[in-house]
């Protein structure tokens, strides 16, 4: 069927994910990218507790495509998760197409970020991602939850510049 959700956030698989996204989008399962998660395998055990009776494939950057072209050949709806815009400028640099979107959640703050609003904290590594999946055409829409207005990659990439 389709990716009906394309998101970075930090926490991937949580209680906002199943009460409030599930309810907002369709979905059947949750496809999982970043080859930290990956290799992390209690980090795996409790993301695919958290995604209560979804099913949840967790898989390397290397792996993804494949897997991705899979779900959406399938007939199933998933959502695409990762903690990272650094994993999701890796797909747009393999050519996986998971849509014209990127939703962006909690990216809390970590060494060496600037705080540009509630819950988005980014560095350079983060920046850089974001401009590359901007100039592949992707619309950037960061979004803590799905009644909450959408914040562009343009916004938060001026507040960004400006507070150098």
């Amino acid at each position: 069927m389709t990716i009906t959700l394309a998101r970075v956030d930090d926490r991937v698989i949580h209680g906002q994910t199943m009460t409030r996204w599930t309810k907002a989008r369709s979905v059947d399962g949750i496809l999982v990218v970043g080859d930290s998660i990956a290799h992390n395998k209690l980090r795996r055990r409790v993301l695919k507790a958290a995604a209560n009776d979804l099913k949840v494939g967790i898989y390397t950057v290397d792996e993804a495509p494949e897997k991705i072209k899979q779900g959406i050949e399938s007939k199933k709806n998933f959502f695409l998760i990762s903690d990272s815009p650094q994993t999701f400028s890796q797909l747009v640099d393999k050519n996986v197409d998971f849509g014209k979107a990127l939703n962006v959640g909690p990216m809390n703050t970590r060494p060496d970020t600037k705080v540009l609003g509630n819950t988005v904290a980014i560095d350079q590594a983060d920046y850089d991602a974001f401009q590359n999946i901007n100039d592949h055409d992707i619309e950037i829409q960061f979004q803590l939850l799905p009644d909450d207005s959408i914040r562009s990659w343009e916004t938060l990439k001026n507040k960004y510049d400006a507070m150098d």
